[in-house]
């Protein structure tokens, strides 16, 4: 018997048996030479269940997973889904320090990895107590699960799958102000609803196929694919990404609508396949509050060379505890105002908020705040974080932003000290204590400005304690502490660091100077 699914009766893994019930000959997935349907991808992923179930994961049971993008991994995904069990993706990039404690926050009962990051999953494990058990894949080493097996034949289980929509489904870290990674998690209505509230914005029709080169440790790539599968549509998966084979593969496989930022789309119209390849077929290409402005025009005029006609864009507006679409700047406005994240995709509330929780009139700043039965549960383990992101009855995203006239949404500077790098959520607070720890600084302070190709890169304004210490020797450290995407792509050295009466570092005086000395 189904259970009550309290007003909401869907569930994320019925987009897998929807499908094999209404288009089981339909393509549902592409990863190099080889193709699932919908009907291979619903079977797929009952063998997993089965062979996750054997092993003991059951409603509730979390899996983590340290890997590059793979066909597996997306199986995976609504494998557990299916089951009432949590995926928790990790990102790659990280050091081992920054796993384990991941590991040790969210207790999997198992890590899947394969060879590629195996001695990085080792270390991360050396210093935890209650170590998950390691499922390998591509490779066999004693003591281990082999990822194969999960697809033999056994015994059958009864799966109980998920009893509520607000049944986790996901749990997605994103880094903290004080350093420590937070696990947001993602429930079934979380993910549904928020499907379900933008596929008219972004008019994706049915059977169309998406490019996803997004790594699946982002909100992102699971949030988009789902879109394209709630309309019986395909994805083709990348492992990661790769100009030349990227502007290939959305050739060759005809794909309708991707996720671009200026890096990746600037090195596919540079990498030689661009002046041969037949876009036609694409009709989306969504995008973040990176660099948009001219550039996101001329590649809308890039891929119309291409032949892509109907091609259009949207600016989403999103995070990871709120999902990647609080508002939409949908295909149309956006043309007219790039710049802006549009408005509040149908079923979301969004306000924006003054220090004393008072809406502020259209014209000015205020910190943007949401209400959406799309928002994550909360952190895991992490219950005053919690309610300070919740207070009042909103989520307050640390971003500010104001409504011009005509009732767009601009986004103005983020109150949280965060960088955007390259698609990465990068906190300034972390890298600064990674920064100080080192000997031969005093002082430091870590910023975002503009770059064509990251969006923003990290700049580290340091006051020496040894004369000698170079930018080399900084970034070197930083590197070896935590994930390469964080380090300085700038590092500059001061005499001071100019403070307010209390202490708090003028990060826009230091901004200003590096400013003023480029001009």
């Amino acid at each position: 018997m189904r259970p009550d699914a309290g007003g909401l009766p869907f569930f994320l893994s019925d987009i897998v048996s929807d499908n094999a019930r209404w288009a089981p000959d339909a393509t549902a997935l592409i990863f190099g030479d080889q193709s699932w349907t919908w009907r291979q991808f619903h079977d797929e992923t009952r063998r997993l269940q089965q062979g996750l179930a054997r092993l003991g994961v059951s409603r509730g049971s979390r899996v983590a997973v340290l890997d590059r993008n793979s066909a597996d991994y997306v199986l995976l995904g609504y494998a557990l889904a299916g089951m009432g069990a949590v995926l928790v993706p990790i990102n790659m990039w990280l050091r081992a320090a920054e796993v384990g404690y991941i590991l040790g926050n969210c207790q999997p009962s198992y890590l899947v990895a394969s060879e590629e990051f195996l001695d990085l999953a080792s270390a991360a494990l050396e210093e935890l107590s209650d170590k998950p058990r390691i499922i390998l894949r591509g490779a066999s080493r004693q003591g281990m699960t082999d990822w194969s097996s999960l697809s033999h034949d056994g015994p059958e289980i009864r799966i109980e799958g998920p009893q509520s929509p607000d049944d986790p489904h996901l749990i997605l870290y994103t880094s903290g102000t004080t350093g420590r990674p937070k696990g947001a998690i993602i429930s079934h209505r979380r993910s549904v609803v928020d499907a379900l509230n933008v596929l008219n914005v972004f008019g994706i029709r049915r059977f169309e196929r998406f490019f996803c080169y997004m790594p699946l440790f982002h909100t992102g790539a699971w949030d988009y694919l789902k879109l394209y599968f709630m309309m019986r549509g395909s994805a083709v998966i990348a492992e990661r990404f790769e100009a030349e084979s990227a502007v290939e593969a959305i050739a060759a496989h005809r794909c309708n609508g991707m996720f671009g930022v200026p890096m990746v789309m600037r090195q596919m119209m540079e990498s030689p396949a661009w002046n041969k390849a037949d876009l036609s077929s694409m009709r989306l290409i969504a995008y973040a509050n990176y660099d948009p402005s001219t550039l996101i025009l001329k590649i809308v005029e890039a891929f119309r060379e291409r032949g892509a006609s109907e091609i259009g864009i949207a600016n989403a507006y999103g995070l990871t505890e709120g999902g990647p679409y609080i508002c939409i700047n949908p295909p149309g406005a956006c043309m007219r105002q790039p710049l802006a994240i549009g408005f509040p995709v149908p079923g979301t509330q969004v306000a924006l908020l003054d220090d004393q929780m008072n809406e502020v009139p259209h014209g000015e700043i205020g910190e943007i705040c949401v209400r959406s039965p799309a928002l994550m549960s909360g952190y895991l383990n992490r219950p005053e974080a919690t309610v300070e992101t919740f207070a009042g009855g909103w989520l307050h995203t640390g971003d500010l932003g104001r409504v011009d006239p005509e009732g767009y949404i601009f986004l103005v500077d983020r109150k949280k000290d965060m960088i955007r790098s390259g698609g990465e959520n990068i906190y300034a607070k972390e890298v600064e204590l990674c920064i100080v720890s080192h000997p031969g600084v005093r002082d430091c302070a870590v910023f975002g400005v503009p770059d064509n190709d990251y969006g923003e890169k990290v700049v580290a304004a340091i006051v020496r304690e040894r004369a000698d210490l170079t930018a080399s020797e900084i970034t070197s450290f930083v590197r070896k502490k935590i994930a390469g995407f964080k380090t300085p792509r700038l590092v500059i050295f001061l005499k001071e660091l100019p403070k307010t009466p209390a202490g708090k570092i003028k990060k826009h005086e230091i901004r200003k100077q590096l400013a003023d000395a480029a001009d």
